[in-house]
């Protein structure tokens, strides 16, 4: 699941993957703008069917905090599969 995360935020910010690292700044990576993080929400969100809540988006600051929201609202979807 990591691995599809980082691979849409590396799609997105047009960076390779390798220097997504979980302790990267979302907010200090060049390029990154409110059009890029609702593009990348979108995409996650269709990826894993689930919904990030607009307020957990705001207290998001790296790429781990990211990930780790994103596994945590995907694994009673996969727990019922």
């Amino acid at each position: 699941m990591r691995d599809d995360i980082i691979q849409i935020l590396s799609a997105e910010l047009g960076m390779p993957g390798e220097e997504l690292t979980q302790d990267v700044h979302l907010r200090g990576v060049a390029g990154m703008d409110s059009m890029k993080v609702l593009s990348i929400i979108l995409k996650v969100e269709k990826r894993f069917g689930i919904e990030i809540p607009d307020d957990a988006t705001f207290r998001l600051e790296t790429v781990g905090q990211f990930t780790e929201l994103v596994e945590s609202l995907a694994a009673p979807l996969q727990k019922a599969s």
